[in-house]
């Protein structure tokens, strides 16, 4: 027998394809959960920088395993959160 019939035989492959979709549901539950904290924060006023750092430690003191300022970051930037909102200006008024 093959080496490669061997792994299919076993039934190997379906259990990656299953741990893979339970990995990209925690992704995705982590990034909803700082999501909502994020803009909860930023509503209540406070400065986004602050709000980042709050962010981090509530979700660490609920013992998220990756609420390191990495990932909270990467999170914010991949969901839109941290870009400047510009504001195009149609036409400039001080020329004469």
């Amino acid at each position: 027998m093959k080496r490669s019939q061997s792994v299919s035989a076993k039934g190997n492959i379906p259990a990656k394809d299953e741990s893979s979709e339970s990995r990209q549901v925690k992704t995705d539950l982590f990034r909803e959960e700082v999501c909502q904290v994020y803009d909860l924060l930023l509503e209540s006023g406070m400065d986004p920088k602050e709000a980042i750092r709050k962010t981090r430690s509530a979700l660490k003191a609920i013992n998220y395993p990756f609420a390191t300022y990495d990932n909270v970051m990467a999170k914010l930037r991949a969901s839109g959160r941290l870009r400047k909102h510009r504001h195009m200006q149609s036409g400039d008024d001080t020329q004469e």
